[in-house]
């Protein structure tokens, strides 16, 4: 049933929340399965959801051409921080152009994205439909139980997904279910370290005779003698933020 935005939701028990845009209704129904056949990015083996119990869950449908879908994953990282073992994000890539079903180019974006949570490749939209996915980005709650709880799509939902999340969670302590580790390996520790990382920008210094080189893939400034090519000097710590530092 699609309902209005800021519509009130009663959900999962007493749970309450605002601004899910699809629900699945009164009756609980199960989180269906990944895709068998799907490949996988930042894990060592495909995932199931039945693993995933006493977590919740956020699916994140996306395409890695959509800038919305960038927009949102600072969003994710927030979350996955703030909540630790008991959240897990697990990205379902559908492409909205046929060169983004490879899995090897979703690899290479997630990589660029510096995104730590696995990802399945949806090729085939089994997952996109089985949900009722209409556009990138939408996001998806399940609870710690593998129940469906309702999505939400577009930009600008982390209060509503922080605040359902919590309560979620909250719920789901009471259940003593058991928190089995996850068979995580992520794409950014398995590359080796490279002094540049998909660099945006580079500035000439005729006078001083050096290079000021947008490092973006790796949140810096490198400064580089442009006779030698010598790292004179590094502007930057190399954390990503919107807060400037000394230099």
């Amino acid at each position: 049933m699609i309902l209005n935005r800021y519509l009130f939701i009663i959900m999962i028990g007493m749970i309450a929340m605002t601004s899910f845009t699809h629900t699945y209704g009164e009756e609980r129904v199960r989180a269906p399965g990944f895709p068998e056949d799907a490949g996988w990015i930042n894990a060592e083996r495909p995932l199931t959801m039945e693993e995933l119990r006493g977590r919740v869950v956020l699916l994140d449908f996306w395409t890695y051409c959509c800038i919305n879908c960038m927009h949102v994953l600072p969003d994710l990282a927030r979350l996955e921080e703030k909540y630790g073992d008991r959240l897990v994000v697990v990205g379902v890539h559908s492409a909205k152009f046929e060169g983004e079903k490879d899995t090897d180019n979703i690899r290479d974006a997630v990589f660029r994205y510096d995104i730590h949570h696995p990802v399945l490749n949806d090729a085939g939209f089994i997952m996109w439909r089985q949900l009722g996915v209409r556009a990138w980005p939408t996001l998806v709650l399940i609870d710690t139980e593998g129940y469906l709880v309702g999505q939400v799509s577009g930009e600008g939902n982390y209060d509503v997904l922080d605040r359902v999340i919590g309560n979620l969670i909250e719920k789901g302590d009471a259940t003593g279910l058991m928190l089995p580790s996850l068979p995580l390996a992520r794409e950014v520790d398995m590359r080796p370290f490279s002094e540049l990382r998909y660099p945006g920008k580079v500035l000439g210094d005729s006078e001083g005779q050096r290079l000021f080189i947008a490092d973006s893939g790796n949140n810096r400034i490198l400064v580089v003698d442009s006779e030698s090519g010598e790292i004179i000097d590094t502007i930057g710590s190399g954390a990503a933020g919107l807060q400037d530092g000394t230099y």
